[in-house]
């Protein structure tokens, strides 16, 4: 068995679950049953919300063999996570060879949408929101509008790479200031509370908070303190980003911070 393009293997798809919002203890548990089909003496996986560890060593090799990935980007794919499930699967079941497994895995890896696609799917989660909360067809409208402008902010940090927290505060600011003005200066009717709260909800860190709590429940400590860190600063960027939005936007108007 080629020890190397399997340690690979394990390791790809541990990246592509953690890179997609996976529960730590599933990606170790993801990259054992890869690992346990080289029969060697000795499997190791270790993984951290930043990073990977695996080692595998058996007494016909002449050394032990280790890897580390390191992670740097994260967000919430589900379907990825489906999809190296069943590759895994189907690996360990004998039904795909090693090679087809790590050429799956790297197709799983490259971009599912569009930026159209995805930009469009932005607005509509917002939209989506403003209707269930009882919004107006002014509402919703609006809704839609601040939604676009998310999508925007989102994927211009993405292109400059910049941090999200950053983009959280910038795009929440927006959507605050881009609201008030509507309804200041076009629908006084408007309902602010409906069309800030719907515009945000595609970045609230739901499913952080969900895999934090999961994590801990499993032992996975270190992981699940950094998740909930992670979800409590994405939280703040959100509410101190529409803080600023609606400070500046009084200022602007002469009403004064408050």
């Amino acid at each position: 068995m080629n020890h190397k393009l399997l340690m690979d293997t394990a390791v790809l798809a541990g990246e592509i679950m953690l890179c997609s919002g996976a529960e730590t203890y599933r990606v170790e548990d993801t990259m054992c049953h890869i690992l346990k089909t080289s029969e060697c003496e000795s499997i190791e996986a270790f993984a951290l919300m930043t990073g990977i560890v695996t080692t595998i060593n058996d007494e016909t090799m002449d050394q032990p063999i280790t890897t580390v990935k390191t992670i740097n980007e994260r967000s919430t794919n589900l379907n990825n996570i489906i999809k190296v499930n069943e590759i895994s699967r189907r690996y360990c079941g004998g039904k795909i060879s090693l090679e087809e497994a790590y050429e799956q895995l790297k197709c799983v890896k490259e971009k599912q949408y569009s930026r159209a696609v995805f930009n469009i799917a932005t607005a509509a989660i917002a939209t989506g929101f403003a209707m269930m909360f009882g919004g107006s067809v002014i509402d919703v409208m609006a809704a839609t509008m601040v939604g676009f402008w998310l999508a925007a902010c989102i994927m211009l940090g993405k292109m400059i790479r910049i941090n999200s927290i950053f983009v959280d505060i910038f795009s929440c600011a927006g959507i605050a200031m881009i609201t008030m003005a509507v309804k200041t200066f076009l629908v006084p009717t408007l309902n602010m509370d409906i069309v800030i709260v719907s515009a945000i909800m595609p970045i609230v860190p739901g499913v952080a908070i969900t895999n934090a709590i999961r994590d801990t429940l499993q032992g996975d400590y270190l992981s699940g303190c950094a998740r909930i860190l992670e979800a409590f600063l994405k939280a703040a960027s959100i509410a101190i980003g529409a803080g600023i939005g609606m400070a500046l936007f009084n200022m602007l108007i002469g009403g004064g911070i408050i």
